[in-house]
Order: C-alpha cells, then structure tokens, then sequence
C-alpha cells in the first residue's frame, strides 16, 4: 500500500493543549509496513470538519484513511456518526476484530465503524496511542487485502475474488 491518511480527532490538541502521539506512533510503524506515504489531518472533535476531510480523502482515491479518536461515549466523539456519512457499505468484521482481539476490556467499549467510500477503505481507531497501535497491527492484514480487492477492481482487468 502506498498511500495512508490519517486524521488525528483531538480537541484539546487541535488548540496546542496537549501533543497528538497519535500521528507519528502510527505514521511510523505504517512506513515501516512500507507505505510510502503518510499524509495526516489534526482536528477538533467536529463531525463537519471530519466529514469534509473524509469526503476530500475518497475524491483524491487515497486507498486507505484511518481516524484516532472521537469514537468513545462523549458527547463530542462523533466519529463513527461522520464515517457512517461518508462510506457506502459497512465492513464490521474488521471492528468486531479488533474488539474481539484488543488487549483492553474497554476495546468493547467502541464504538468505531469501518467502511467503504468508492475505492477508499476508512476505519477507526482509538484516540488513545498505544491502542491505536494495537488496533492497526490487529487490522493491518485485513485492510491490505481490502485495499488490493478494491484497487484490482479499478483496474481494466476487472473483479478480483
């Protein structure tokens, strides 16, 4: 996979409260999966500003677009209800996944969706790093092959199954 990006949803840091770990723990550990590109967005916790960037994500075809944080109980983790606006069919074995296999009794806690929107998978991730981390190593085999069944199909030669 060539092309990531990532979208940090953290209100306090968007204001330079507090220092995002998330996006250079997961840009990092992406470039050592090879991804050559790690594009990445640091937002408030604003359903219309992560709609617009997921939205902008799917028209530029990136293949893959993982957002951290937002997909708790508070009233401003709005995350999974942006997503739900973007894609066009769910993929839930992917969450069920990794809350299945998340090293935390809180990891049932999420409320994180994964999707496609056109030929871009998108799925969430915790705001806290270090289960960010844990939820990308659980996923990453999963989301490449959805990302290469979805590119092959934009390809001239068709499906691939």
């Amino acid at each position: 996979m060539e092309r990531v990006h990532l979208i940090t949803l953290s209100d306090r840091a968007s204001r330079g409260e507090y220092q995002d770990q998330s996006t250079p723990l997961l840009s990092s550990w992406l470039k050592g999966q090879g991804v050559v590109t790690v594009s990445a967005s640091l937002m408030p916790d604003e359903l219309a500003l992560l709609e617009q960037d997921l939205r902008a994500a799917v028209v530029a075809g990136l293949p893959l677009v993982l957002t951290c944080g937002g997909t708790g109980f508070g009233s401003r983790d709005t995350t999974p209800e942006a997503t739900r606006r973007v894609i066009e069919r769910e993929a839930p074995g992917i969450c069920e996944l990794i809350r299945a296999r998340g090293g935390h009794p809180l990891a049932f806690a999420s409320r994180a969706v994964c999707g496609i929107a056109g030929r871009t998978v998108i799925l969430n991730l915790s705001g806290r790093p270090a289960a960010a981390l844990e939820q990308i190593q659980l996923a990453w085999p999963l989301l490449a092959h959805a990302v290469a069944i979805l590119r092959k199909e934009g390809e001239a030669g068709g499906p691939c199954t």
